[in-house]
């Protein structure tokens, strides 16, 4: 089969017209943390020694984020063993349990306010409790889609407490922000059990086959200009 300039071109722009809706397609930026127990003036125990003490608690946790930064969402998966579901307490504006916060820039072991509201409107279903041959030892939430957006945050859309539609993407890549889990223990601050910071692991760039398509594009390229 010959190639003439013409189609060759013609090829070209088809593969270029392919490409450019992957082009616009977000970073899936992954971001993990670690949770322990809470100072009793909010700050990370891991980060800043504080002379109140630590809340005394068992208790630990992981958190995993999946951050769309076009669709401005996040995936959360966050597990916790020794505190159990009836331990939460609904805590702050919305009365809710789980709150990302944001740290001041550059302290990071400092508390700050509620950015994020994970827990705002979410289902029971979100929540799950880990248990072993009936004993249960913890829980687990799970919740998809979660606007990171101060309109979706409730009562957690002042200036003093979410950053901004045009800062939060920037705040939850900063390893400032972290997260809080209130029980209904009152020796906490304020009902802050553990907390941890979480800052990005990875990314996942456009997709895989970009490079391929990319080096197909080249090829024409170089078929188009000894044809020529």
């Amino acid at each position: 089969m010959s190639y003439t300039r013409k189609s060759v071109l013609k090829n070209l722009a088809l593969c270029a017209a392919l490409l450019l809706p992957w082009a616009a397609q977000a970073n899936i930026i992954q971001l993990e943390g670690t949770l322990s127990a809470a100072n009793q003036n909010g700050s990370d125990p891991a980060l800043v020694t504080d002379p109140n003490g630590v809340v005394p608690t068992y208790a630990k946790g992981y958190i995993a984020l999946q951050l769309d930064d076009v669709a401005n969402t996040l995936d959360i998966q966050l597990k916790v063993d020794g505190i159990l579901l009836s331990d939460l307490k609904d805590f702050g504006p919305n009365a809710s349990p789980i709150h990302l916060h944001n740290a001041a820039p550059g302290s990071p072991g400092n508390f700050g306010p509620i950015a994020i509201d994970p827990t705002f409107t979410a289902s029971p279903s979100d929540f799950s409790a880990n248990s072993y041959k009936g004993y249960e030892y913890g829980f687990t939430f799970k919740r998809n889609d979660i606007s990171i957006l101060a309109a979706a945050q409730g009562s957690v859309d002042s200036p003093n407490m979410h950053p901004g539609d045009d800062k939060i993407i920037d705040a939850l890549l900063s390893g400032n922000m972290f997260v809080a889990v209130h029980t209904n223990k009152p020796d906490g601050f304020p009902f802050v059990e553990i907390r941890g910071n979480f800052k990005p692991v990875s990314a996942v760039p456009l997709p895989a086959a970009l490079p391929l398509l990319g080096s197909g594009l080249i090829g024409l390229f170089a078929v188009a200009r000894r044809r020529g």
